[in-house]
């Protein structure tokens, strides 16, 4: 007798073979051989296929899958349902399986180190191709951040995708305002064949690393990843190599923001694939005029400051910062003030000016500090004259306005 599999584990094997399982490869080749299920296929286990257990969570199901097979000899004379056709079928004459053990029963198959077994156990999972891509834009960024855009499952309860802090639509609108629009980001994006989104990351070209030991003058890398699958990681991973990223995240959470692992090599610096790396990192932000409101819940670049007039995201906190972006609210939190009359960074919270710019724009009186000069009206608000100049703001007033967008959620 040969090998009895099931559409469905057919189906899956090969679109987790497609997504990158080579255990999944490995076994649909098995199965095609041409040859008695005994030379294959250890003990008398036949008639595979699948079953789903289902676990319901918040807003989507976790599905784990496990192997079935009719585990009894059929040719037996002693068998009680020898001779029926529909024998392999019943409940009674079938076992079920973890991955694992289902992955063991074939003769021919090597070890498998634990990451291959854990990646085809996820990849099993999902019944599809799944496709990565880099993509940039807002509304390419929104929809990889809206919940409503996800896959209705994952192969945990604690999916970093479902779970995600990012994932209202009001929350989404934000991220993908601030990354298209002011931080000048783009994104790395899985889908599965109904184009749901199954794992997203922010991906960051041009990073400067102002001190290292490496030789680095500036590197490019993909943030923090979230998904539904384990294995869409991997994927992920592979593609941003694919397409030059220097740098990945190595752990993949919100703490270890400056540990990082080589995608590739760079041979101008010695740095090889693989190698670990710590860095200091800033983006230098070209404050797109067309940012309107927010900021995300940041992993990496959470740190937003000022230096030579000029706003910089970093991964680390210090001298210049005036924000932070570790806030689930949509919109970041002061640290510091920044003068619209001259760009000095003050800590005067209760003033928007530096005391030597108040001093000169405020007199005091017995009715309490009026505003020296004349005033004028510029989008709907009133502000003091002297901030503008031939009718336009001048750039400190245009750095302040810029940064005031990020503290409106």
């Amino acid at each position: 007798m040969k090998v009895n599999a099931s559409s469905e584990l057919k189906s899956r094997l090969a679109h987790a073979a497609e997504n990158g399982s080579v255990i999944a490869r490995d076994i649909l080749a098995e199965l095609k051989k041409n040859v008695d299920v005994t030379e294959i296929v250890r003990g008398f286990c036949n008639h595979f296929s699948t079953k789903r257990k289902r676990t319901s969570c918040d807003g989507f199901q976790k599905i784990r899958i496990v192997f079935t097979a009719c585990n009894k000899d059929l040719s037996n004379g002693n068998f009680p349902d020898r001779n029926n056709p529909q024998a392999p079928l019943f409940p009674e004459n079938r076992v079920d399986m973890e991955p694992s053990t289902f992955i063991r029963l074939f003769k021919n198959l090597p070890e498998y180190p634990e990451t291959d077994m854990a990646y085809f156990a996820s990849a099993i999972c999902v019944d599809s191709k799944v496709t990565v891509r880099l993509l940039e834009g807002m509304q390419d960024i929104y929809e990889a951040y809206d919940g409503d855009n996800y896959s209705p499952i994952a192969d945990d309860t604690a999916s970093t995708l479902h779970n995600s802090c990012m994932r209202y639509p009001d929350k989404a609108r934000n991220a993908a305002d601030f990354y298209a629009n002011f931080a000048g980001a783009k994104i790395l994006v899985a889908r599965d064949e109904s184009n749901n989104v199954l794992g997203r990351a922010i991906v960051w070209e041009h990073v400067r690393c102002p001190v290292n030991d490496y030789g680095l003058d500036t590197v490019s890398l993909t943030d923090r990843i979230y998904s539904s699958h384990a294995f869409v990681i991997g994927m992920m991973q592979h593609e941003a190599r694919r397409n030059g990223i220097l740098l990945r995240r190595k752990f993949n959470d919100y703490h270890h923001t400056k540990e990082y692992v080589a995608l590739n090599s760079l041979q101008e610096t010695g740095i090889v694939a693989g190698q670990e790396l710590q860095l200091a990192l800033i983006v230098d932000v070209p404050a797109f005029r067309w940012h309107k409101k927010g900021v995300p819940y940041m992993d990496t670049f959470y740190s937003i400051a000022m230096k030579a007039g000029k706003i910089e995201l970093r991964n680390y906190e210090g001298d210049g910062q005036i924000a932070t972006c570790r806030n689930i609210g949509g919109s970041a939190v002061r640290t510091m003030q920044v003068c619209p009359g001259c760009g000095k960074i003050h800590g005067g919270f209760g003033n928007v000016f530096c005391s030597s710019c108040k001093s000169s724009l405020y007199a005091s009186t017995v009715f309490g500090e009026v505003i020296k000069g004349t005033v004028r009206d510029y989008k709907g608000e009133v502000y003091p004259s002297v901030l503008f100049k031939k009718g336009r703001p001048i750039p400190p007033f245009r750095t302040y306005l810029q940064l005031e967008k990020l503290f409106i959620s």
